[in-house]
């Protein structure tokens, strides 16, 4: 019986240790992802505070529009 005991013990020790290290690896997966998150926000943030108006990107963001509304006109016919 002693044996048993024994075993049994060191099964427990090694299923507490195991689920141990799988929340510690899901709570570094979690912090880590968070931090990356808020770092390439920042990033975004500052590149979209850099570029200025322009005029000529808006009149290509409109002909792009009158595109893809005449291709889709034509799809619908």
């Amino acid at each position: 019986m002693k044996e048993q005991d024994i075993l049994i013990q060191e099964g427990m020790n090694l299923l507490y240790s195991g689920m141990a290290v799988v929340f510690s690896f899901l709570v570094l997966l979690i912090i880590s992802v968070n931090l990356l998150r808020i770092f390439f926000a920042v990033l975004i943030q500052d590149n979209t505070t850099e570029e200025s108006y322009d005029p000529l990107q808006t009149e290509q963001n409109d002909i792009h529009h009158k595109i893809i509304k005449e291709v889709l006109g034509g799809i619908r016919s």
